[in-house]
């Protein structure tokens, strides 16, 4: 701290105007709004650490932790930064829900800032700050979200910190907001691929609001940055074949073209909160092309094209996230100053936002515990006898346990010659997961998983080995029955709260004589990773 203060004092007498100068910018203009920023993130860690208290792990969070057993330069279904992310939080071979999420409480924490310093570098002030945050803390979609270790938040991140970039160089047209630019996509690329949409709508932007900009070279310069930093990533998907375009093939198969763009918008609407919808939608719809602020209109078209991208391609609602914490700092400026005389309105305003997140928030992240959510929301069972939660980490802290101990319990009594020789194959990327992460708390033999990048990851073994299968309900006996001589089940695991049929039960097995060896069963899920 000595040599801190030590050197910050050379600093100030070699250039002390400008310093000094920039001293009392930031600690007097800012003053008010850089401690509401840290309030609501201060705010938000608590929630999230409180969620994490009655939470359990979510299956798509164990897929990207398994991940971060094989760091690479790209995956089967996914970029690879999140893998990497994972390998470090694997260091600590901790079990610890909060331990695992600590780049999701620094991503969703920075997302705030960001979100905040967009505002104030769009001409806003204290109360549009607070009306732009108040719409990220009380939207259900954004807690559930921020609240997994999936590369959703991440992408969110750089996608904020992009449209930072690009509102700072409407602002103040300095070189260094393009090169940043450039970095925050490349890294939103290496986290989620669906960051194309903004690339996309940005390069629109240029070319509609912003032709000279394309002679610009340190433009050029950012574009061959971005390019840099994704190209071994885009190597490894050429070097295997791209396994991205059957994905992403496979996906639009299965869900997106199934999907009703109209009722994803009413998802949209529902998951962010509808009342904060006013200042996302006048973010998109007005802000761009108000004449008072007109010097924004590349970051304005840049948010309205990709939002038009992102339907005309049949996204899910999730997808808008990013736009939408693009477009709030604008919305929220533009009703700051729409209403500076009518600060009461302002102020009403949040209050409906505070009251409705308060009844919203708890669908979206668990900061009740489950058997007091169900109060609350007098939620009854179904004909079935099933009450069906819409996020499996409500519940998924019991389901696990049990999994656990039943596949434990099988485990142990093999004879300990046959423990030596076997493995556990979980049908669905998370049973396998779930095993990796607690196999060393248990004394478990290894997962695999032929299931998405998993089936990259599958040891070799050989035809004298015992299994231990898990599957979900609809996949019993004769599943395994396809793949070993003898398959016998040693138990399930009723879940009263899942709202996909298949997991009302999960089925572990112990099977026997296989049919094939590693190599052979490769080539017959070949075709059956996504």
């Amino acid at each position: 701290m000595v040599c801190l203060t030590t050197l910050f004092s050379k600093a100030l007498e070699q250039k002390p105007e400008k310093l000094k100068s920039t001293y009392r910018i930031m600690s007097s203009r800012y003053k008010k709004e850089y401690f509401i920023i840290l309030i609501f993130v201060a705010v938000n860690l608590v929630l999230h650490l409180i969620a994490d208290r009655n939470a359990g792990f979510h299956g798509d969070e164990l897929y990207y932790i398994d991940s971060g057993r094989h760091p690479a330069l790209g995956y089967m279904d996914f970029p690879p930064l999140i893998g990497w992310l994972a390998w470090f939080q694997n260091l600590f071979h901790s079990t610890s829900l909060s331990l695992n999420h600590l780049f999701v409480f620094t991503a969703s924490s920075l997302i705030f800032v960001f979100v905040g310093l967009t505002v104030l570098r769009a001409g806003g002030k204290w109360s549009a700050v607070t009306i732009a945050l108040c719409c990220i803390l009380f939207a259900p979609g954004f807690a559930a979200t921020h609240s997994l270790f999936l590369p959703d938040v991440f992408e969110q991140l750089f996608s904020v910190i992009l449209f930072y970039a690009l509102v700072s160089y409407c602002k103040k047209p300095d070189n260094k907001y393009l090169i940043l630019s450039g970095i925050s996509a490349a890294f939103g690329f290496l986290t989620k691929y669906s960051i194309g949409f903004p690339i996309c709508g940005l390069l629109l932007s240029v070319v509609i609001s912003q032709p000279k900009l394309l002679k610009n070279k340190i433009l050029w310069l950012s574009i061959l940055l971005f390019l840099l930093f994704i190209s071994p990533n885009i190597y490894w998907q050429v070097n295997n074949h791209l396994p991205f375009i059957k994905h992403f093939s496979q996906l639009y198969n299965t869900q997106l073209d199934q999907l009703s763009r109209l009722a994803e918008i009413k998802s949209l609407l529902l998951f962010l909160n509808p009342v904060t919808s006013v200042v996302w939608l006048v973010g998109l719809a007005i802000f761009p092309f108000a004449a008072r602020f007109k010097e924004y209109r590349l970051a304005g078209l840049t948010l309205s094209f990709t939002f038009l991208l992102i339907l005309a391609a049949a996204g899910k609602s999730y997808y808008f996230y990013p736009v939408i914490l693009g477009a709030l700092p604008l919305g929220a400026v533009f009703l700051e100053q729409l209403l500076s005389r009518r600060k009461w309105i302002l102020i009403s305003y949040l209050s409906v936002i505070g009251l409705t997140g308060i009844i919203f928030l708890p669908r979206g992240m668990t900061i009740l515990p489950l058997n007091t959510y169900l109060k609350v929301y007098k939620l009854q069972k179904n004909s079935d006898g099933r009450i069906p939660l819409p996020l499996e980490n409500f519940y998924s802290k019991d389901q696990w346990n049990k999994l656990l101990n039943v596949v434990d319990s099988t485990f142990r009594n093999l004879p300990a010659g046959e423990q030596k020789m076997t493995l556990i194959w979980g049908r669905h990327y998370s049973q396998a997961g779930i095993i990796n992460l607690f196999r060393r708390e248990y004394g478990l033999p290894r997962a695999f998983s032929f299931h998405g990048s998993c089936y990259t990851w599958v040891p070799d073994f050989s035809k004298k080995i015992t299994v231990i299968g898990i599957s979900e309900a609809n996949l019993g006996k004769q599943f395994w029955l396809q793949y070993f001589e003898d398959v016998h089940e040693t138990g399930d695991i009723e879940n009263p709260y899942a709202n996909n049929l298949h997991w009302y039960r999960q089925r572990v097995f112990i099977c026997r004589k296989p049919k094939y060896d590693s190599a052979g069963l490769k080539n017959l899920f070949r075709n059956q990773i996504f």
